[in-house]
């Protein structure tokens, strides 16, 4: 799969761009992640970790494999998140088995897939536990003279300091893109074909969109720099959210990256900011009030989420029209978000 697909023209920039084109070839060679997890296999325990590094294969698959090689049902295994099917991903799996010693996975291996590592834990790796990623992508083709360079190494900067934004990328948005209008052809009372692992990913598209339209409100009013009075605010590497009374006092935070203000996964008791943002969040929700309502009345908690990533360790190398960035983001981030601010 290639390419500017991956790529949402319809959401406004946080900056002037860098207008560098380029595509992104989703390939193992030129799409690398490597998971991050907050914790090491400590040598002890009923559970195997194994890390793995796949390719042209989907994290699911890898458990069905590893279900049929270890003889154990698919419950017994655990992964902290999904990888992109076509990028070369590095991640963790864990398996349990008891009184049990690790079968010879190597010469098991299908195409794609190769074992890494192996020890033992005594916990079950869970969906979100890792601490984020990191990427190694290629941008081909771009406008690679010395002014778009220049551009480029200022846009470095600029993203270091004040960061970029959180959107959920077009993964979140299902292969043909539509997964949040049929969450609300849902929501509306129109029957809809799926299983509940299904339904819930459309209600998951549901609120990543009105959430990408809240933040779109925010960088068209030209306030994603700043942080405001009534803003939600929440810790860099937490969910914990707090309202902002002095957005004065509280700048020094938010500049130094410790603090970033949030919008709004809809649902049910929902932290509300006030002020300026107040309103904004208001504007969305108003024009899709009835969706809203449904969403508590099928018992979807609300949550708050970051407007912002500052990423870890952005360092960009040229060879030739061909861009290679380097950065780690934190669980949730898309990395496709941050490099359509230079792309476009």
């Amino acid at each position: 799969m290639e390419k500017n697909l991956l790529i949402q023209p319809d959401l406004p920039l946080a900056t002037p761009g860098c207008s560098l084109g380029g595509e992104i070839k989703t390939t193992p060679e030129t799409f690398q992640v490597t998971e991050i997890r907050p914790e090491r296999p400590d040598g002890e325990g009923e559970h195997w970790i194994l890390t793995i590094e796949k390719s042209g294969v989907t994290t699911e698959q890898v458990v069905d494999w590893l279900a049929r090689a270890c003889s154990c049902p698919r419950m017994a295994i655990g992964y902290a998140g999904l990888k992109d099917r076509w990028a070369r991903a590095t991640q963790e799996f864990s398996v349990h088995l008891p009184k049990r010693e690790l079968p010879d996975l190597v010469p098991l291996q299908p195409p794609g897939v190769r074992l890494l590592a192996a020890a033992r834990h005594r916990r079950k790796i869970r969906i979100g536990h890792l601490t984020g990623n990191h990427f190694r992508i290629c941008l081909w083709g771009c406008q690679d003279t010395e002014a778009h360079q220049q551009r480029a190494t200022a846009m470095a900067a600029w993203i270091i300091q004040h960061g970029f934004p959180n959107y959920f990328g077009p993964q979140r948005f299902g292969r043909q893109g539509d997964n949040a209008q049929t969450g609300m052809a849902m929501l509306a009372g129109q029957k809809v074909q799926g299983n509940r692992k299904q339904r819930g990913l459309y209600l998951s598209a549901v609120r990543s969109e009105l959430f990408n339209r809240v933040l779109a409100r925010r960088i068209q009013a030209g306030l994603f720099t700043r942080l405001l009075e009534g803003d939600i605010a929440q810790l860099q590497g937490r969910s914990a959210c707090f309202a902002v009374t002095s957005a004065d006092g509280e700048e020094p935070r938010f500049h130094a990256g410790e603090i970033h203000p949030t919008g709004p996964l809809f649902g049910r008791e929902l932290l509300q900011p006030t002020g300026e943002p107040g309103a904004m969040e208001a504007d969305v929700a108003a024009a899709e009030a009835d969706i809203l309502l449904r969403l508590s009345e099928f018992g979807v908690q609300g949550e708050r989420r970051a407007l912002r990533v500052i990423p870890a360790d952005l360092v960009l190398a040229w060879e030739g029209s061909d861009l290679w960035l380097q950065f780690t983001l934190p669980r949730g981030a898309y990395a496709t978000s941050l490099l359509r601010e230079f792309m476009q």
